[in-house]
């Protein structure tokens, strides 16, 4: 992955975006675009995007930990909520793992049916991601919990 691609935001959904820590300089370019709503899942919170208007959710996180359950539950509420007013960026440092992690969460969220590979597959299709194996661990168990199924 090159430098170029770290600065690029890609369309996943409807409304929507994943991208990485790189692109988040161009608030401007956001709202060209459309997007209304930021989540930030990088470890460190380097920057406030609310005095430019955006709604702004910070859950970071190490790639290598498990997020609780609460933690899922409050970012897939936060998308939820924001993605039927406008566009959101789910963004971590490189755009690969906790932003696709969480991504893959919203779709199996959306669409009961899919399982974890189905919805990776979807987001391969705009930007390859490689969600590290306790994202996908707790994503898993977090539906498992929710419905009483493994969606592997």
């Amino acid at each position: 992955m090159g430098l170029d691609e770290l600065d690029q935001i890609y369309q996943v959904h409807k409304n929507l975006y994943i991208g990485a820590y790189w692109p988040r300089l161009n608030f401007k370019k956001f709202k060209e675009i459309g997007i209304t709503a930021i989540v930030n899942l990088m470890e460190d919170n380097l920057y406030d995007p609310t005095p430019d208007g955006f709604e702004y959710l910070f859950k970071g996180f190490p790639d290598d930990w498990y997020p609780p359950h609460d933690y899922l539950k409050e970012i897939l509420e936060f998308i939820n909520k924001h993605i039927t007013k406008g566009k959101i960026l789910v963004h971590c440092a490189m755009g690969v793992s906790r932003s696709g992690g969480i991504i893959v969460a919203w779709l199996m969220q959306n669409y009961p049916d899919w399982t974890w590979t189905d919805a990776i597959n979807y987001v391969n299709k705009s930007r390859l991601v490689f969600p590290a194996i306790e994202i996908k661990e707790s994503v898993l168990d977090y539906f498992e919990n929710l419905e009483g199924n493994r969606r592997e």
